[in-house]
């Protein structure tokens, strides 16, 4: 039973979230009276990423492939196509207001359409792809904040357009190890903006939520306003940086550095850590097991999860999002279950804190119900949810797709173009 991941909604979709620290594929159905219904689920040990980019491919192929065939099995079914998530640190957003004049009238699907297309020819380069381009709001006539222009009368139409733009290089390798696991991509979305589908409340996206998602190879942000996702952050900073600055720290190997960081973990000093000696194993055969405290310990992940919050904090005010975001701050990832985190997030950003956990999908179980698979089930929510996207499918891996309605023809061609949008 082959399946898709976008074509059909509502039936079977397959989803893959590649992430630093794990690759996880979900498979879910529609079903009209429970919503969204996860039916099979899969994991693969990551390999080969650095900070979201490919650094070895084969690597790479091996945990995507051990993931679906998981989930394959569980499901009974088998995948063809999957949506894909995206956390590089190239990612970015820009903002653009486009306006067009037309005869006084009522407003049209052909004149939206004709806005659109015009927007899109600006940021089509062949070095980058357009992950995401979402109308913020209209105007009409110098009538702003408008959701729905198509019936109003008037003679000028305007939009605020805001784009998700990543580097071409880093997700066409990603592409050419899914297509080596004999799979196609259906869609790419920008994962904290699939973690926000996942851990956040309609009232949160509604009144300014800004959702930090802390990866195991990148930290990013993505704040929203109005139930719109109006811009992304992406850091190359995430746990496996901590990791290594434990073992950095400690003089241990990266392995025991990553269980010391779970099991001692913390970003807030505790009354006994002087007192707490935590073994660490030797890096060669020569060495011995030695001891370091735990108050060393929480200088390093404390230094490390501020700074990561401060660039953070300090990107977002640059670009005047602290107020537009609202006060409240949802963490979430691997990195938000280490203890002291939210706390630390309080300080930074002088905001209320929690931890974001999956939600909306029926059959997660307790391992998926945690942080650490908020993009994966945001992934899956998303494959049914009508969002305001104006673009669909598989990202353009040529830069060229929409240069050529910019590019393309003579006058002659240009105007047969116009009379066929407008009549």
């Amino acid at each position: 039973m082959p399946i898709g991941a976008r074509h059909k909604k509502a039936d079977t979709v397959a989803v893959l979230d590649i992430g630093s620290s794990k690759v996880v594929c979900l498979i879910g159905q529609s079903d009209v009276n429970m919503g969204v219904k996860l039916i099979g689920s899969g994991f693969g040990v990551s390999a080969g990423l650095k900070s979201g980019a490919v650094v070895d491919m084969d690597a790479v192929e091996n945990g995507i492939r051990t993931a679906v065939e998981k989930a394959e099995r569980e499901a009974g079914v088998a995948v063809q196509s999957v949506a894909l998530n995206a956390a590089f640190r190239s990612m970015r957003s820009e903002h653009l207001n486009v306006q067009t004049e037309f005869a006084s009238g009522e407003v049209a699907d052909r004149d939206l359409k004709r806005l659109i297309n015009s927007s899109l020819t600006e940021f089509s380069q062949p070095e980058q792809t357009i992950l995401h381009a979402i109308p913020i709001c209209w105007t009409v006539d110098g009538e702003s904040k408008i959701e729905e222009p198509r019936g109003m009368y008037g003679a000028s139409l305007g939009v605020d357009m805001h784009f998700v733009l990543a580097g071409v290089g880093p997700l066409r390798n990603l592409a050419h190890c899914i297509e080596r696991c004999h799979l196609t991509i259906s869609s790419v979305t920008a994962s904290p903006y699939a973690a926000g589908l996942s851990v956040l409340t309609e009232d949160e996206k509604d009144l300014g939520v800004t959702l930090i998602d802390l990866g195991g190879g990148t930290s990013t942000a993505a704040v929203f306003r109005d139930n719109t996702l109006v811009h992304i952050e992406a850091l190359a900073v995430g746990g496996q940086t901590l990791t290594k600055d434990i073992a950095r720290g400690f003089m241990t190997p990266p392995e025991a550095a990553e269980r010391i960081k779970r099991i001692y973990g913390s970003a807030l000093h505790g009354a006994d850590d002087d007192f707490v000696n935590i073994p660490c194993p030797p890096m060669g055969a020569q060495d011995t097991l030695h001891h370091e405290s735990k108050s060393l310990l929480t200088d390093i992940v404390r230094s490390r999860v501020e700074e990561t919050f401060e660039i953070l904090r300090d990107r977002l005010n640059k670009k005047g999002f602290e107020e537009y975001s609202g006060r409240r701050i949802v963490l979430t990832g691997g990195g938000a279950q280490l203890n002291g985190v939210r706390e630390l997030a309080e300080y930074v950003f002088n905001k209320r804190v929690r931890i974001g956990r999956p939600h909306g999908v029926l059959g997660l179980n307790e391992e998926l119900a945690t942080p650490d698979f908020a993009v994966a089930t945001g992934l899956l929510k998303s494959q049914f949810l009508k969002g305001k996207e104006v673009i669909a499918g598989p990202p353009d891996l040529t830069g060229r797709r929409y240069r050529k309605k910019r590019y393309s023809g003579g006058n002659l061609s240009r105007s047969l173009q116009w009379l066929r949008e407008n009549f």
